[in-house]
């Protein structure tokens, strides 16, 4: 590795996490037309993972974000509400209401 390529992966920043993870999540799901449990299983997460993503207390690991990604490219708009005019929230650094019976609180 050069010295210049050094010096550029010692300046990198990845892309700060949207705050507004859980709600860009919640309008995908909306989107999708599934409760949460549906979205967790399309996800090939736990629901208890959902819920921490929802809360921002956990992140999504890489691999859920290719399938969270997938499945946002999988539904007219999805990416729209993904990204939500963020260019950075496809990278994310590796973020309607409840129907009821549908919250995992």
């Amino acid at each position: 590795m050069t010295l210049a390529e050094r010096n550029l992966l010692e300046d990198y920043r990845p892309p700060q996490w949207p705050e507004d993870f859980g709600r860009r999540l919640e309008g995908l799901k909306v989107l999708a037309g599934v409760k949460w449990r549906e979205m967790a299983r399309l996800l090939g997460v736990t629901d208890r993972a959902i819920l921490l993503w929802r809360r921002g207390e956990r992140r999504p690991s890489g691999a859920n974000i290719l399938a969270i990604t997938q499945l946002a490219r999988s539904i007219p708009g999805g990416i729209d509400v993904l990204c939500q005019g963020d260019a950075g929230a496809l990278t994310l650094w590796v973020g309607g209401g409840d129907a009821e019976g549908d919250a995992l609180e």
